[in-house]
């Protein structure tokens, strides 16, 4: 599917899982093959897991990918158990991260260190990949 964001989603169907999350932060698991709706509906941060199928280049860690538009709600402030690193691969993805505020533009990567806590705030649109670190 080509989008506002100028990417072919069909990495998607390599999924193993997928989830909107509300506007409380809350995810609600989603069918695989209704993510382009909600892509296209432009309302919800879209979050697709096991991804690793696909993106090969980061095994053994795990990757899920966020589609996340302008102002959409996102999980609330939280820690991980392994490091993280987030890799934007269109828009800008903007986050708070150990209380400081930081933007990674298409192409750009920042890592997350295990146990600091973050949360995205979706100033603008952005589909990023968060690879979890084993």
């Amino acid at each position: 599917m080509l989008n506002k964001y100028m990417i072919d989603f069909s990495f998607i169907k390599y999924g193993t899982r997928a989830m909107i999350v509300d506007e409380e932060g809350r995810d609600h698991v989603i069918d695989l093959i209704s993510v382009d709706y909600y892509i296209a509906q432009e309302k919800y941060t879209v979050k697709v897991e096991g991804l690793e199928k696909y993106f090969t280049d980061y095994l053994p860690d795990s990757v899920h990918c966020y589609i996340a538009p302008k102002d959409a709600p996102s999980f609330k402030e939280h820690t991980d158990p392994v490091d993280v690193t987030i890799h934007c691969l269109e828009g800008t993805k903007s986050m708070i991260v150990d209380g400081k505020e930081i933007e990674i533009t298409k192409g750009k990567s920042t890592l997350i260190p295990k146990n600091t806590r973050h949360r995205a705030t979706n100033k603008y649109s952005s589909v990023m990949l968060s690879i979890g670190h084993k």
